[in-house]
């Protein structure tokens, strides 16, 4: 999939010649953010894949940190509508199926995955980007809790099960493979589908189990 994936959702508006700018500067960065990274590309360099002038830039994005919060927060809105996949009818197995077959397949352009790790790591360093980022997780996560409470009620899972284990296990498997993709070009990502649909089956019919402590061994 292309980097369309990242763009903001459309409101059913041609984009301006401004939005159309915007979108190559940050097309352009994402490009030289994914053969450098973040902190080795300069703005020159970016000038230069864009085809535009420092001032022309200049004129959309005051600094690079300026276009690495805007790359962060449109990384974070793509994940966002990807969530709400869950938000859908159908069974909760085949709705996180779903959810983590559109973030998989979203993942299929290298640059994505550069993308997405480069967003993790900035997270860690810069505080708009961190604090923008730890706004999104708890959110996301609020949304998660909504999804599995509703299945709760529904009966779909058991009234005790660990809804915090089953998401982390879950979101640890689809990352896991989205830094697989990155580090091997080849990886399967087809094959990569069918274990993430028995992934979701097992930590489903086993989020209830992990939720009681194990017994104690006799002695």
């Amino acid at each position: 999939m292309s980097f369309s994936a990242f763009a903001p959702a459309s409101d059913g508006l041609p984009p301006s010649p401004q939005d159309e700018r915007r979108a190559r500067i940050l097309d352009a960065a994402r490009t030289c953010f994914s053969r450098a990274g973040f902190h080795r590309t300069s703005m020159q360099e970016i000038c230069a894949e864009a085809k535009m002038s420092p001032g022309g830039l200049y004129r959309y994005f005051v600094s690079k940190d300026a276009i690495i919060e805007a790359i962060a927060e449109e990384e974070q809105c793509a994940g966002r509508r990807i969530l709400e996949l869950m938000l859908e009818p159908g069974s909760l197995h085949d709705r996180l199926l779903r959810c983590g077959l559109a973030y998989i397949d979203a993942m299929r352009d290298r640059r994505a995955v550069q993308m997405m790790l480069e967003v993790y790591v900035e997270s860690m360093r810069n505080t708009a980007v961190g604090a923008f980022f730890a706004k999104c997780e708890e959110e996301n996560r609020q949304l998660m809790h909504e999804v599995f409470a509703h299945a709760k009620a529904a009966g779909e899972i058991a009234a005790d099960a660990d809804v915090d284990m089953i998401m982390m296990t879950l979101v640890a498997f689809a990352d896991g493979v989205i830094l697989r993709m990155g580090l091997e070009p080849d990886y399967d990502v087809d094959r990569a589908g069918v274990i993430l649909s028995r992934v979701v089956t097992v930590v489903l019919e086993n989020g209830a189990s992990a939720a009681s402590p194990p017994l104690a061994r006799r002695g």
